[in-house]
């Protein structure tokens, strides 16, 4: 009972974060810890950049997603890649 509440008050700050987020910008978004950012990405909204993910990742839904667990794929796709950089 409590993890659903709990739930719906990370959504519900969630929702005012997209709102919030829409009118700020990022102008430093080029270069981010140490890595060259592409342009394309640069200028894409946090809904385009979601909708860029659904379409490379296996399954849809990044966007849905709560931030840690966005985080924790994020982690895991970095880890894949320096591996193969590895072979």
């Amino acid at each position: 009972m409590i993890d659903n509440l709990l739930k719906v008050i990370l959504n519900l700050f969630g929702v005012l974060y997209l709102v919030i987020e829409r009118y700020i910008e990022y102008p430093e978004d080029n270069y981010i810890l140490g890595m060259t950012i592409d342009e394309d990405l640069q200028n894409m909204s946090r809904k385009q950049l979601c909708k860029y993910m659904d379409a490379v990742l296996p399954d849809e839904g990044f966007f849905e997603l709560q931030s840690t667990t966005k985080i924790r794929l994020g982690c895991q796709l970095l880890r894949n890649s320096v591996k193969e950089e590895k072979k």
